[in-house]
């Protein structure tokens, strides 16, 4: 996705960094998808709130009013929100300082900033011997 900017959007835009700016869709304070979200290798920043799944190669980023309440199956994330549910990441999982993880987390990587917090289960990220699958089915977690 390509962001269009129009005049005025130097606000918005400044909020982010000239990483998170680059191949970035966003989903904005305010608004709310209930259901499944996929996508590819890029970046979603999730500054509103998700009821469901969201599924991806690339990293998810989870904004300081952003929130997930389901599941997600992404390469990594970076939590500055809270998110209620699964979480497995091929990467890493990044809690800052002010995200919050109530729930599972599978992943390679797990750092916490301090004054994040997690409440939860934790168990290292494995690719099951007889299958080509990076990422085991959520679903299949227990």
């Amino acid at each position: 996705m390509t962001a269009v900017r129009k005049q005025g959007d130097e606000k918005l835009w400044g909020r982010f960094s000239r990483r998170e700016r680059q191949a970035l869709s966003l989903i904005g304070e305010g608004i709310t998808v209930v259901g499944s979200l996929d996508f590819g290798d890029g970046e979603v920043r999730l500054d509103g709130r998700l009821e469901g799944k969201i599924l991806g190669q690339g990293t998810l980023i989870i904004g300081e009013k952003g929130s997930l309440q389901g599941e997600a199956d992404v390469g990594a994330l970076v939590l500055h929100g809270r998110v209620d549910g699964i979480v497995v990441a091929s990467d890493s999982i990044r809690i800052t300082r002010t995200g919050r993880l109530c729930g599972r987390v599978h992943a390679v990587r797990f750092v916490m900033e301090e004054g994040g917090i997690f409440e939860g289960e934790s168990e290292p990220y494995s690719i099951p011997a007889s299958s080509s699958n990076a990422n085991p089915p959520l679903s299949d977690k227990r």
